[in-house]
């Protein structure tokens, strides 16, 4: 489970935090995948760690969503921010199957081109 510390006191999700206080803010940022609010997922990567291979309760992670949207500026930030472009979803669909499939070319090249780093 992804977690997200704040140890500078300051207001988090309407909590004041105080020193070592840990919160789970893997669902915001599943959720801020589903809007593709890109500007919200910088923020939550700069702030907070966040397992960003986790799979949601349909078998998918954050990069499979965004290659099913067809959000190319996200499946470029989710790679930056290190998402596990091999990983297969529930039904064994690659990031790379659900892009093909969905005709996102643009995509797919983008993930060929980075699968081998």
């Amino acid at each position: 489970m992804a977690t997200a510390t704040a140890t500078d006191g300051r207001s988090v999700n309407g909590a004041t935090t105080g020193a070592n206080t840990t919160y789970n803010h893997q669902e915001t940022f599943l959720k801020a995948v589903r809007r593709g609010d890109t500007c919200e997922l910088q923020r939550i990567f700069q702030h907070w760690e966040i397992n960003i291979n986790v799979f949601d309760q349909e078998g998918q992670t954050a990069l499979h969503q965004s290659c099913m949207d067809g959000n190319l500026e996200l499946v470029k930030l989710l790679v930056k921010f290190g998402a596990d472009v091999t990983l297969a979803n529930r039904d064994g669909w690659s990031a790379l199957h659900i892009a093909a499939y969905g005709g996102h070319q643009d995509i797919a090249l983008y993930l060929i081109a980075n699968s081998r780093r």
